[in-house]
């Protein structure tokens, strides 16, 4: 309990925001996945958990739904 007073005294207030903490996590993924992420990532000269980092947040921010409703958006702008 001691270490983790000392650490959290260490720590500023942007050091605990969430977009600069990381989870260590367990995931599943085929073989072929993880050669095609490590060759990727050695030719862009980055980690393949950065780069799987890097797609799952494009992922996310350019979802189906995002991408229907700015396709939404310019079609109603060519009607109307």
């Amino acid at each position: 309990m001691k270490k983790a007073k000392e650490l959290k005294s260490h720590l500023s207030d942007e050091d605990m925001r969430p977009e600069n903490i990381k989870a260590n996590i367990t995931i599943r993924v085929s073989g072929e996945l993880l050669n095609a992420y490590r060759t990727e990532a050695a030719k862009l000269g980055i980690g393949y958990q950065t780069l799987m980092q890097i797609k799952l947040k494009e992922g996310l921010e350019h979802s189906l739904e995002k991408r229907l409703e700015k396709l939404e958006k310019a079609m109603k702008a060519r009607v109307g």
